[in-house]
């Protein structure tokens, strides 16, 4: 799966003004930015009331989760110093459709906390 890079501009430039996006999703990503930058209370107060123009609650559980998912993973990767943005690395995924799972899983095995003695001077254990 990949996206044109016509989205991809759009998604980091002005989204709500491209014409890439439904109104939809435009309000997905736009309560997503809000969730990840939490301005829910009192910053964004017309982000939800858009939402629910555009989905039911279950859906709504659903982007909120995926949401929030994303968010607690970047959180614990930094705080682990999990380096999963290795440039070499991501250097193989970049603008590429699909990703080859034995180089992500040889990668994860190769990670510090695999090891008994860390690169960082730490142990496992």
């Amino acid at each position: 799966m990949g996206f044109e890079d016509s989205l991809v501009e759009a998604l980091e430039g002005d989204f709500q003004a491209s014409d890439e996006f439904t109104a939809a999703e435009k309000a997905a990503i736009k309560w997503a930015e809000v969730l990840t930058e939490m301005t829910y209370r009192g910053q964004n107060p017309e982000a939800m009331p858009e939402l629910k123009k555009h989905f039911n609650s279950a859906q709504i559980v659903e982007i909120t989760m995926i949401s929030g998912f994303f968010n607690f993973w970047n959180r614990f990767t930094d705080g682990l110093q999990i380096d999963i943005e290795d440039a070499p690395v991501m250097n193989k995924f970049a603008k590429s459709a699909t990703i080859d799972p034995a180089d992500y899983v040889a990668y994860m095995r190769d990670c510090w906390w695999n090891h008994e003695d860390g690169e960082d001077g730490s142990t496992k254990g």
